[in-house]
């Protein structure tokens, strides 16, 4: 049997669709009629047992039903009429005549004599039971649902028929066995809520309820009701019911499914005219709590179900204080979901505490069920005691007597997990860092506390300055955690010392109370909460070059000094790239590029300051930002003062400048600047007036930063030279000997190159690479213009770069190679020889910078000038390694003596370039330094030390008096003070070559 239901409301729109219709094709002359009174004035039908039934044919055309038998049709004069006579007159009935009895695909619409439509006629429709309602003893309709045994139920069908037939009840259990007259009960039985649906004729002569039963032609004892069980007087002049009622009492009845079927009780009793539903019968005396699981996870829903109650039956479901984390009861344990119809909490004994939280549940009318969800987040891990309480009673009842249940059941919570991923193991104090993690299911919101010795501390973790709730972080759907770009140092100052700390993660429910939260825990508050907890380490912030992650010595050694001078890989480069913040080339920057590129990086920080210092203390500044990968990077940083003026040629002091765990410079007074931030060091170092050194102007720097009493500042610092643009040849040579190449020094080194070889031309620039390119091209020779000429743009910071020439199909001789920076020359003489030839000789010659000054190369036997010049030209020769310095003192260096008059003096004295000391004229307790620095001692039987030197000489101190000795420099007396400026040109156009030079 197939079950139907077609709700009250929904049959009422029904009704009133269908009125509408009808209004509508009274007016067209559509499919459907009026309905109209079949007998006309007089009444001469009966839809009950055993009455005429005579159809007054009629202009208002009354309605018959396909299906209907046993009925005539009449003139208003009485005369009968033929059915055939009524034709039809719209619709897909148009044209048909209507047949007697009617048959049940008659088509619908109107019928008229002879097919006129303004003559008399009927309308034919379809008879359907509109709807079926079964109320229990709440008055709640459970068509469909579970009853209990012992209940009286109300039937009601309504059906569009009515003047046709009655409407029959038939009753039959699961085996099929028809019980209508078994269970047919009185009026007297049914509640008052079922009297109050009762409605029309009914409701004014509930006795009609009752139903004796009346047998039918040819169709056994029917249970009727309808217009044909009552009389005029009770209808009150009307021809329409409702609804038709019948009540039934099942509790003689075996649990199980019983059909209620409501159709015609003659002819009308197919297809739409009947209609069922099925009730389950019960046996359960009592109403039972069912838990869709008996454990969970801290966190998770849980379903739960009230079975074997009444269908309208409420029902309290609650949960007591202690059952709760930390006794703090909340109403929102019971979600607001399914068949929830109300909830809150209730102080049972008066002391303005709750002692319990309740939710209110209606058992559905289609289902028979309670539905509601308990969520477990608000509850302690421990074993939760679920109270069903008996239907319609009331809060004071169950305070009364809590422990008076209709049913109880266990729920098992378990505590869910947190993890802490980030951050992991080490904290640089001042760092950005996410804080991260992850959280199970139904958890909602945690909070982020860290402790050193004492109580865990909340962490500020929105950084606004205030400890609330707004510091709780959210867990996403998929579980997982995170608050970007947190300065925990800052949001907690435990966090602001090195140190080894504890870092943890509770569940936001653990530590909200009332709305506050709280701001410290002790470590047992901490423990039984739902937490997890780590190690972390905090650091302080450092400054370093490239990537490294550590503060690289700057200062400790020459750049130049830490190459494997054995080693020119790509790979080497590439570590001293890292390593140094300035990036210079050859130790320099050449004045045509104008620019210097700083990068490095700083854990901890936000920002960096750059400063540059030339030898008369003019400086350049510029601050830095580091960015998420705490790295600070610049590009093309001018050479510049703020005024305009271009630095001075020479030994520029970089430094790079960081503001420590305390956020402040030094000790956080500036001199006559208010604040004590970066942008106001920066705006003090700007302040400088003329007349200061190089070294006043550091010194200064250091005094207010990291020399200051208490100060935390960090600093990097770097010298290099600012430098006319140069770029020379340092070697030519086969390429099987390549890797056999010294050092670029003062010579050029060539080695004759076999025709058919491939040379490699190997040079040194001060030049910046990507912005540079050189070009190498054989200008002169027996035939130079075979030669293909070469570029190169890469190098690296050791200035050395590198092409290669094929000699292949060259005639030996010699010849003259040229190379272009795009500013400056260098014009070298090469010898190509026979395949075989017995030529291992090395030739050397003085390098040439500027162009035009060619340079000498003496050839085996043949010694050739590369170009003659005039004696008025000859003064105007520049060896470009030594500036102004003589060939002769060019390829030796410069010698530097000290001399005592007898009393000691301690001396320290820094090169920018190589230095060696000059043998039997140095103590063995004299020492030179791999950083360019010599320390020694003259007088006191030590009459003089004397070093030879390729470069300039920066900084000389003494401890002593330094008039009592004599510093002689090539053979001519200086003055100590003097030196820097004496040679200030000797390492602009001297490589800095010697032992420690890069490859």
């Amino acid at each position: 049997m197939i079950k139907t239901r077609i709700s009250r409301k929904k049959a009422s729109a029904l009704v009133l669709t269908a009125l509408m219709v009808l209004s509508m094709v009274a007016m067209s002359g559509a499919v459907l009629g009026q309905e109209v009174q079949r007998g006309g004035q007089e009444r001469t039908f009966n839809p009950g047992v055993g009455g005429a039934n005579d159809i007054v044919v009629s202009e208002q055309k009354p309605v018959v039903f396909q299906g209907e038998d046993d009925i005539d049709f009449v003139g208003q004069d009485g005369q009968p009429i033929d059915a055939s006579n009524l034709i039809g007159v719209s619709g897909n009935a148009e044209g048909i005549p209507l047949e007697s009895p009617v048959p049940e695909d008659q088509e619908l619409g109107q019928y008229a004599i002879d097919g006129r439509a303004a003559n008399i006629g009927v309308t034919v429709q379809r008879p359907r039971v509109t709807d079926l309602e079964v109320f229990n003893e709440r008055g709640v309709d459970v068509e469909g649902s579970t009853v209990q045994e012992d209940e009286t139920l109300l039937i009601s069908g309504e059906w569009n028929f009515q003047q046709a037939e009655d409407l029959s009840l038939e009753v039959t259990d699961e085996n099929g066995n028809e019980i209508t007259g078994d269970v047919l009960t009185q009026v007297d039985d049914i509640s008052q809520a079922q009297r109050d649906r009762l409605q029309g004729p009914y409701a004014q002569n509930p006795g009609k309820v009752a139903n004796p039963g009346q047998r039918g032609t040819e169709t056994g004892i029917e249970y009727l009701q309808g217009l044909g069980q009552f009389n005029q007087s009770e209808l009150n002049g009307t021809q329409r019911l409702e609804a038709a009622y019948w009540a039934i009492d099942l509790s003689d009845q075996d649990a199980g499914d019983y059909t209620i079927t409501v159709e015609g009780w003659d002819n009308l009793d197919f297809g739409a005219a009947t209609r069922s539903t099925v009730v389950s019968v019960t046996g359960d005396e009592n109403v039972i709590l069912d838990l869709e699981s008996d454990e969970a996870t801290r966190g998770q829903n849980v379903r739960y179900t009230v079975r074997g109650s009444s269908a309208g039956a409420t029902h309290y479901v609650a949960i007591e204080d202690t059952d709760f984390r930390n006794n703090q009861v909340d109403e929102r344990v019971f979600r607001d979901v399914e068949d929830t119809i109300d909830r809150g909490t209730l102080d049972t004994n008066g002391d303005g505490q709750a002692d319990l939280a309740w939710a209110q549940l209606e058992i559905d009318d289609d289902t028979g069920l309670g539905v509601g969800q308990i969520d477990s987040t608000y509850l302690d891990d421990t074993s939760v005691d679920v109270n069903l309480y008996e239907a319609d009673q009331n809060l004071s009842e169950i305070a009364d007597n809590v422990g008076n249940t209709e049913d109880d059941l266990s729920l098992d919570i378990s505590e869910g997990e947190l993890s802490f991923e980030s951050p992991a193991g080490t904290y640089i104090a001042g760092q950005e860092e996410d804080v991260r993690g992850t959280a199970a299911q139904g958890v909602d919101d945690v909070a982020v506390y860290v402790r050193d010795q004492g109580d865990w501390e909340l962490v500020d973790i929105n950084e606004d300055g205030e400890l609330s709730q707004q510091d709780l972080i959210s867990v996403d759907a998929d579980g997982e955690w995170e608050e970007r770009d947190v300065t925990l140092s800052q949001a907690n100052d435990i966090l602001s010392i090195p140190g080894r700390y504890r870092i943890g993660v509770v569940e936001a429910v653990d530590v909200v109370q009332n709305g506050e939260i709280a701001q410290t825990l002790t470590t047992s508050e901490f423990s039984s909460a739902t937490s997890e907890q780590t190690s972390i380490i905090v650091t302080e912030p450092t400054l370093g070059g490239g990537n490294s992650s550590l503060a690289a010595p700057f200062g400790a050694t020459s750049p130049m000094a830490m190459q494997d001078q054995q080693n020119n890989t790509t790979q080497q480069q590439e570590q001293q790239d890292r390593t140094w913040v300035f990036r210079t080339y050859n130790e320099q920057i050449a004045v045509e590029d104008g620019t210097v590129e700083v990068t490095g990086v700083a854990p901890g920080l936000d920002e960096v300051l750059v400063v540059m210092i030339d030898s008369r203390g003019r400086t350049v500044t510029e601050t830095v930002s580091v960015d998420d990968n705490d790295v600070f990077e610049e590009d093309d940083i001018e050479l510049v003062t703020r005024e305009g003026r271009e630095l001075n040629e020479g030994q520029i002091r970089g430094m790079v400048i960081g503001l420590g765990r305390d956020t402040v410079v030094g000790d956080g007074v500036l001199p006559g600047v208010d604040d004590a931030d970066l942008a106001s060091l920066e705006s003090w170092i700007q302040s400088f007036g003329a007349g200061l050194t190089q070294e006043q102007v550091s010194e200064r720097i250091s005094d207010e930063t990291t020399d200051e009493a208490g100060s935390d500042d960090l600093i990097l610092t770097q010298t290099f030279r600012y430098a006319d643009a140069a770029t020379s040849v340092s070697a030519i040579a086969p390429q099987g000997q390549a890797d056999q190449l010294d050092v670029p020094g003062f010579q050029t080194q060539t080695t004759p190159v076999e025709t058919g070889e491939t040379m490699v031309v190997q040079g040194l620039t001060n030049r910046r690479p990507d912005d540079n390119t050189i070009t190498v091209e054989v200008i002169d020779g027996p035939s130079a213009a075979d030669f293909d000429s070469a570029a190169t743009d890469d190098w690296g910071r050791n200035g050395v770069w590198s092409v290669n020439l094929s000699t292949e199909g060259v005639q030996p001789g010699t010849y003259t190679l040229e190379v272009d920076d795009g500013d400056n020359t260098d014009i070298v003489q090469f010898q190509v020889v026979e395949q075989g030839a017995d030529q291992q000789t090395t030739t050397e010659q003085p390098e040439a910078a500027e162009e035009g000054n060619e340079t000498t190369t003496p050839a085996e036997g043949n010694e050739t000038t590369a170009a003659e010049q005039d004696d008025d030209q000859a003064g105007d020769e520049t060896d470009a390694a030594a500036g102004n310095q003589t060939q002769e003192v060019a390829q030796a260096g410069n010698t530097l003596e000290i001399q005592s008059e007898g009393e000691s003096l301690s001396y320290t004295i820094s090169f920018a370039g190589t230095v060696e000391a000059v043998e039997d004229q140095t103590e063995e307790s004299d020492e030179v330094r791999d950083d360019g620095t010599v320390v020694g001692q003259v007088g006191d039987g030590d009459a003089s030390d004397a070093y030879e030197f390729v470069g300039q000489i920066t900084d000389i101190s003494a401890e002593g008096d330094l008039s009592s000795a004599t510093f002689v420099l090539n053979g001519e007396e200086v003055e100590p003070g003097d030196l820097p400026d004496a040679t200030a040109n000797n390492s602009s156009m001297v490589a800095p070559a010697v032992a420690d030079s890069p490859a």
